[in-house]
Protein backbone atom coordinates (compact mmCIF):
# COMPACT_ATOMS: atom_id res chain seq x y z
CA UNK A 1 0.00 0.00 0.00
CA UNK A 2 1.12 3.65 -1.07
CA UNK A 3 -0.12 6.62 0.20
CA UNK A 4 -0.95 9.56 -2.33
CA UNK A 5 2.51 11.19 -2.08
CA UNK A 6 3.39 7.78 -2.99
CA UNK A 7 5.20 7.13 -0.57
CA UNK A 8 5.35 2.95 0.74
CA UNK A 9 2.93 2.37 4.20
CA UNK A 10 2.64 -1.11 4.06
CA UNK A 11 4.43 -4.55 2.43
CA UNK A 12 3.06 -7.84 3.57
CA UNK A 13 3.17 -11.35 2.64
CA UNK A 14 -0.20 -12.94 2.40
CA UNK A 15 -0.70 -16.36 1.05
CA UNK A 16 -4.50 -17.65 1.61
CA UNK A 17 -6.83 -15.92 0.30
CA UNK A 18 -8.35 -15.10 3.29
CA UNK A 19 -5.21 -13.66 4.67
CA UNK A 20 -4.89 -11.33 1.64
CA UNK A 21 -8.44 -9.98 1.49
CA UNK A 22 -8.04 -9.32 5.66
CA UNK A 23 -4.93 -7.52 4.99
CA UNK A 24 -6.18 -5.16 2.28
CA UNK A 25 -8.01 -1.69 3.70
CA UNK A 26 -9.96 -0.13 1.60
CA UNK A 27 -8.47 1.75 -1.16
CA UNK A 28 -8.83 4.72 -4.23
CA UNK A 29 -7.54 1.83 -6.20
CA UNK A 30 -6.16 -1.86 -5.82
CA UNK A 31 -4.41 -3.03 -8.64
CA UNK A 32 -3.69 -6.84 -8.69
CA UNK A 33 -0.87 -8.85 -11.00
CA UNK A 34 -3.57 -11.21 -11.75
CA UNK A 35 -6.49 -11.55 -14.32
CA UNK A 36 -9.45 -10.85 -12.98
CA UNK A 37 -11.95 -11.54 -15.83
CA UNK A 38 -11.08 -14.06 -18.66
CA UNK A 39 -14.41 -14.73 -20.77
CA UNK A 40 -12.18 -17.07 -23.21
CA UNK A 41 -11.79 -20.72 -22.69
CA UNK A 42 -8.60 -21.05 -25.14
CA UNK A 43 -6.64 -18.38 -27.08
CA UNK A 44 -6.23 -14.70 -25.94
CA UNK A 45 -8.01 -12.21 -24.45
CA UNK A 46 -8.84 -9.08 -26.07
CA UNK A 47 -6.19 -6.89 -23.96
CA UNK A 48 -3.76 -9.35 -24.62
CA UNK A 49 -4.17 -8.88 -28.30
CA UNK A 50 -4.16 -5.50 -28.43
CA UNK A 51 -1.06 -5.17 -26.36
CA UNK A 52 1.26 -7.68 -28.19
CA UNK A 53 0.66 -5.56 -31.67
CA UNK A 54 1.86 -3.12 -29.17
CA UNK A 55 5.29 -4.91 -28.73
CA UNK A 56 3.81 -4.89 -24.72
CA UNK A 57 2.26 -8.63 -24.58
CA UNK A 58 1.35 -9.41 -21.43
CA UNK A 59 1.17 -13.21 -20.16
CA UNK A 60 -1.71 -14.83 -21.82
CA UNK A 61 -4.55 -15.62 -20.26
CA UNK A 62 -7.18 -18.33 -20.63
CA UNK A 63 -9.36 -20.56 -18.55
CA UNK A 64 -8.06 -23.39 -20.03
CA UNK A 65 -4.41 -22.41 -19.34
CA UNK A 66 -4.74 -20.86 -15.95
CA UNK A 67 -6.43 -23.92 -14.74
CA UNK A 68 -3.71 -26.33 -16.22
CA UNK A 69 -1.13 -23.68 -14.63
CA UNK A 70 -2.52 -23.12 -11.37
CA UNK A 71 -5.38 -25.41 -10.64
CA UNK A 72 -7.81 -22.45 -10.55
CA UNK A 73 -8.58 -18.77 -12.05
CA UNK A 74 -7.37 -17.65 -8.29
CA UNK A 75 -8.01 -13.85 -9.69
CA UNK A 76 -11.79 -14.08 -10.78
CA UNK A 77 -12.67 -16.06 -8.24
CA UNK A 78 -11.26 -13.13 -5.88
CA UNK A 79 -12.83 -10.08 -8.03
CA UNK A 80 -16.01 -9.50 -6.60
CA UNK A 81 -14.20 -9.40 -3.11
CA UNK A 82 -11.05 -7.11 -4.18
CA UNK A 83 -13.48 -4.95 -5.63
CA UNK A 84 -15.59 -4.47 -2.94
CA UNK A 85 -12.78 -2.69 -1.50
CA UNK A 86 -11.58 0.28 -4.74
CA UNK A 87 -11.54 0.54 -8.17
CA UNK A 88 -10.21 -2.71 -9.24
CA UNK A 89 -7.82 -3.21 -12.09
CA UNK A 90 -5.35 -5.75 -13.47
CA UNK A 91 -1.77 -4.57 -13.75
CA UNK A 92 1.46 -6.48 -15.62
CA UNK A 93 5.01 -5.69 -13.57
CA UNK A 94 6.67 -6.53 -16.41
CA UNK A 95 5.36 -4.00 -18.35
CA UNK A 96 5.26 -1.42 -15.47
CA UNK A 97 8.98 -1.61 -15.29
CA UNK A 98 9.74 -1.78 -19.30
CA UNK A 99 7.47 1.64 -19.21
CA UNK A 100 9.81 3.02 -16.10
CA UNK A 101 12.76 2.31 -18.03
CA UNK A 102 11.78 3.29 -21.34
CA UNK A 103 10.57 6.88 -19.41
CA UNK A 104 14.00 7.11 -17.37
CA UNK A 105 15.98 6.54 -21.17
CA UNK A 106 14.18 9.30 -22.27
CA UNK A 107 13.90 11.12 -19.64
CA UNK A 108 13.33 15.64 -20.91
CA UNK A 109 12.20 14.02 -23.99
CA UNK A 110 9.01 16.13 -24.41
CA UNK A 111 8.13 15.01 -28.14
CA UNK A 112 6.57 11.54 -29.09
CA UNK A 113 8.96 9.74 -31.61
CA UNK A 114 7.80 8.70 -35.09
CA UNK A 115 6.27 5.32 -34.73
CA UNK A 116 8.37 3.58 -36.68
CA UNK A 117 11.67 4.95 -34.55
CA UNK A 118 9.82 4.79 -31.59
CA UNK A 119 9.17 0.81 -32.18
CA UNK A 120 12.36 0.32 -33.27
CA UNK A 121 13.81 1.86 -29.78
CA UNK A 122 11.15 0.25 -27.51
CA UNK A 123 12.36 -3.12 -29.27
CA UNK A 124 15.44 -2.60 -27.11
CA UNK A 125 14.27 -1.97 -23.68
CA UNK A 126 13.66 -4.70 -21.06
CA UNK A 127 12.07 -4.94 -17.73
CA UNK A 128 14.85 -6.12 -15.21
CA UNK A 129 14.38 -10.34 -15.22
CA UNK A 130 13.30 -11.35 -11.66
CA UNK A 131 10.98 -13.67 -11.29
CA UNK A 132 11.65 -17.48 -10.68
CA UNK A 133 12.60 -19.64 -14.18
CA UNK A 134 12.53 -23.52 -14.57
CA UNK A 135 11.18 -25.26 -10.83
CA UNK A 136 11.07 -22.01 -9.08
CA UNK A 137 14.39 -20.74 -8.85
CA UNK A 138 15.36 -17.41 -8.15
CA UNK A 139 16.75 -15.17 -10.35
CA UNK A 140 18.41 -12.73 -7.71
CA UNK A 141 20.35 -10.21 -10.29
CA UNK A 142 17.12 -8.71 -11.68
CA UNK A 143 16.09 -7.46 -7.82
CA UNK A 144 18.05 -4.29 -6.97
CA UNK A 145 17.46 -3.21 -10.88
CA UNK A 146 14.00 -3.36 -10.70
CA UNK A 147 13.84 -2.15 -7.16
CA UNK A 148 15.76 1.04 -8.74
CA UNK A 149 13.27 1.67 -11.21
CA UNK A 150 10.49 1.55 -8.69
CA UNK A 151 12.44 3.32 -6.44
CA UNK A 152 12.95 6.35 -8.88
CA UNK A 153 8.76 6.84 -8.90
CA UNK A 154 7.55 5.42 -5.23
CA UNK A 155 9.32 6.23 -1.58
CA UNK A 156 10.03 2.90 -0.51
CA UNK A 157 10.51 4.15 2.80
CA UNK A 158 13.76 2.23 3.16
CA UNK A 159 12.78 -1.07 1.44
CA UNK A 160 14.74 -2.93 -0.46
CA UNK A 161 15.74 -6.75 -1.42
CA UNK A 162 17.70 -8.62 0.86
CA UNK A 163 21.06 -10.26 0.48
CA UNK A 164 20.30 -14.05 0.46
CA UNK A 165 21.83 -16.74 -0.34
CA UNK A 166 18.54 -19.02 -0.14
CA UNK A 167 16.02 -18.92 -3.21
CA UNK A 168 13.26 -18.79 -0.15
CA UNK A 169 14.11 -15.34 0.68
CA UNK A 170 14.82 -13.69 -2.98
CA UNK A 171 11.46 -15.83 -4.28
CA UNK A 172 9.71 -13.70 -1.42
CA UNK A 173 11.39 -10.08 -2.91
CA UNK A 174 10.46 -11.14 -6.10
CA UNK A 175 6.82 -11.55 -4.85
CA UNK A 176 6.98 -7.75 -3.32
CA UNK A 177 8.37 -6.18 -6.28
CA UNK A 178 5.40 -7.16 -8.22
CA UNK A 179 3.32 -5.69 -5.34
CA UNK A 180 4.90 -2.33 -5.59
CA UNK A 181 4.88 -2.25 -9.42
CA UNK A 182 0.93 -2.89 -8.72
CA UNK A 183 1.05 0.09 -6.23
CA UNK A 184 2.67 2.38 -8.64
CA UNK A 185 0.07 1.45 -11.23
CA UNK A 186 -2.87 2.20 -8.72
CA UNK A 187 -0.78 5.25 -7.54
CA UNK A 188 -1.02 6.70 -10.64
CA UNK A 189 -4.67 6.02 -11.25
CA UNK A 190 -5.11 7.67 -7.75
CA UNK A 191 -2.90 10.56 -8.39
CA UNK A 192 -1.89 11.08 -11.84
CA UNK A 193 -4.23 9.32 -14.16
CA UNK A 194 -3.17 11.28 -17.14
CA UNK A 195 0.00 9.19 -17.02
CA UNK A 196 -1.35 5.97 -16.78
CA UNK A 197 -4.16 4.13 -19.37
CA UNK A 198 -6.43 1.93 -18.98
CA UNK A 199 -7.24 -0.65 -21.49
CA UNK A 200 -10.24 -2.93 -21.80
CA UNK A 201 -13.56 -3.69 -19.76
CA UNK A 202 -14.63 -5.70 -16.37
CA UNK A 203 -16.33 -7.96 -18.37
CA UNK A 204 -13.60 -8.87 -20.64
CA UNK A 205 -10.63 -7.66 -18.87
CA UNK A 206 -9.30 -3.80 -17.75
CA UNK A 207 -5.56 -3.61 -17.27
CA UNK A 208 -3.81 -0.42 -16.62
CA UNK A 209 -0.17 0.74 -16.66
CA UNK A 210 1.68 3.93 -17.13
CA UNK A 211 2.30 5.18 -20.66
CA UNK A 212 3.57 8.08 -22.09
CA UNK A 213 2.61 9.94 -25.68
CA UNK A 214 4.58 7.27 -27.37
CA UNK A 215 2.19 4.02 -25.82
CA UNK A 216 -0.60 5.87 -25.50
CA UNK A 217 -0.60 6.82 -29.57
CA UNK A 218 0.36 3.27 -30.45
CA UNK A 219 -2.33 1.64 -28.45
CA UNK A 220 -5.17 4.26 -29.94
CA UNK A 221 -4.19 2.84 -33.52
CA UNK A 222 -3.94 -1.10 -32.75
CA UNK A 223 -6.74 -0.85 -31.12
CA UNK A 224 -8.58 1.01 -33.72
CA UNK A 225 -7.73 -1.53 -36.60
CA UNK A 226 -8.28 -4.57 -34.57
CA UNK A 227 -11.92 -3.25 -33.71
CA UNK A 228 -11.89 -2.34 -37.14
CA UNK A 229 -11.53 -5.86 -38.51
CA UNK A 230 -13.75 -7.28 -35.45
CA UNK A 231 -10.96 -8.98 -33.51
CA UNK A 232 -11.60 -7.00 -30.22
CA UNK A 233 -15.00 -6.19 -28.42
CA UNK A 234 -13.33 -3.42 -26.47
Amino acid sequence: MVDAAGRLRRLELAQHDGDLLDALPPSEVVAVDAPLAVPNDDGQRDLERVLAWCDAPPFPASRQRLRRLHGRLRGVDLAPSLAATGDLVEAAPDLVLRQLAWERRRAGDAEPLELGAYREEWLGVRAPAYRPKGRARARPAGLSPAADLLGGVLDLDGWGPGERADDAGALHDAARLDALACAYVAHLLATRPERALVLGTTERGRIAFPADANLRERVRINLERLREDGQVAI
